[in-house]
């Protein structure tokens, strides 16, 4: 029996430079009822101190800090072990098929060997996560979002032979993930804008307080860099990010500034601040822009002078960034005093 074509919407979020953010948020923001939670988080960044160490070889250099996705108020989030679909019936095909009937999206790791449209497609065996989100029961492919051979984030799609391919040969790659993820929006969560709950992680970021101790209940603390105390490490730490030619941290540097400018002009629509506020994180989102282009330029030339450049102009980066949210957290004592 043909099963037709089953595509669940999506929204393709501001924030994609980590799949493991992205791909819940592309379920979250599909409704605007969403956006007081979205906006009240993601503030938070921290940065490993030694980018050589063995903790950051065992995580990312620098990320967002402290977005839950299992308590979302509105995200509905199942985790499975990948041995779960390995060791039962039925297999992986039918498996997202259901799920996908049921309205959530998935997010498994697969071997991009055998993933189109993928750089290592038919090349290297590789370890990446890929988020399934419907599928064409006639052409008998997934549709699948993730980053392409061209390294955009995009849709693409993947013949069922070879999503199970990729599946079942996962343990022939090096540092795969055993958990798989569906995500489904949950129409009766419920999150207040919360100002107050704002104006405190501004603070906190401002300070660059490391805010991993509150968590010492469920994890150890993290020994990083947390808030504008990034800057430095990330400076500390430049000659480690150019021999890896790894750019990321300064993409995720962007991607935060570009979020904060997204905060800032929700907040004067909402009325939490004044209409002056609108744009006033737009000069940092450029010059954050500016640094990205500048470092991948030195990854191409390696010119010492682009690097001190680059060096110089984060600095900037943070002096600016820390004037105009100083500025930020005065006019919110205002909503949160009344």
């Amino acid at each position: 029996m043909n099963l037709g074509i089953k595509e669940l919407e999506l929204s393709i979020p501001p924030l994609v430079g980590y799949q493991y953010l992205a791909y819940p948020l592309c379920t979250v923001l599909t409704r605007t009822e969403a956006l007081p939670w979205f906006y009240s988080n993601f503030i938070h960044l921290y940065c490993h101190q030694d980018l050589d160490g063995e903790a950051a070889s065992r995580s990312v250099p620098m990320t967002f800090y402290g977005e839950d996705f299992i308590r979302c108020p509105w995200l509905i989030t199942q985790k499975l072990e990948r041995d779960f679909l390995l060791d039962s019936q039925p297999g992986i095909t039918e498996f997202l098929i259901n799920s996908i009937q049921s309205k959530y999206t998935i997010s498994l790791h697969v071997d991009e060997f055998y993933i189109p449209r993928r750089r290592v497609y038919q090349h290297t065996h590789y370890a990446h996560d890929i988020l399934v989100y419907g599928y064409d029961d006639a052409s008998r492919t997934f549709l699948v979002l993730g980053y392409d051979e061209e390294m955009q984030f995009q849709k693409t799609v993947v013949p069922y032979h070879e999503m199970e391919e990729g599946f079942q040969n996962l343990e022939w790659t090096d540092n795969y993930e055993e958990q798989i993820y569906l995500y489904k929006f949950n129409k009766s969560g419920s999150y207040r804008l919360d100002s107050a709950f704002i104006q405190e992680s501004l603070e906190e970021y401002i300070a660059g307080s490391n805010i991993s101790l509150r968590n010492r209940g469920t994890a150890g603390p993290l020994d990083a860099a947390f808030g504008l105390n990034v800057y430095d490490a990330l400076i500390r730490n430049m000659p480690v990010l150019v021999r890896k030619r790894d750019i990321r941290p300064i993409h995720i540097l962007w991607e935060h500034k570009k979020m904060m400018g997204l905060r800032m002009r929700y907040l004067c629509e909402q009325g939490l601040l004044s209409p002056d506020f609108a744009e006033c994180f737009r000069p940092v989102e450029e010059q954050a822009f500016g640094l990205r282009q500048l470092l991948m330029k030195y990854a191409l030339t390696g010119e010492d002078y682009i690097l001190k450049q680059g060096l110089d102009e984060m600095t900037h980066i943070m002096e600016s960034e820390k004037r105009i949210l100083g500025t930020v957290v005065k006019a919110l004592d205002h909503q949160v005093v009344s």
